[in-house]
């Protein structure tokens, strides 16, 4: 995934949050700037990985229900 990519998955994401008024303006930032960071590093493969596991475990146990 692009950094550009990240940036507006977790845009909307952010934008979603501050409409329902869960986050205030600085988590908001905090939470931009951190996946910007993520998303520009080498450590974003390992973290898709991880975040790709996960879903598909838990799509396998709710098949299993």
């Amino acid at each position: 995934m692009s950094v550009v990519g990240a940036a507006v998955i977790l845009g909307l994401i952010v934008a979603l949050l501050l409409k329902m008024k869960v986050a205030r303006f600085s988590v908001v930032v905090v939470c931009v700037l951190f996946g910007l960071t993520v998303g520009a590093t080498p450590i974003w493969d390992g973290v898709n990985h991880a975040l790709s596991e996960l879903g598909g475990w838990l799509a396998g146990q709710l098949r299993g229900l």
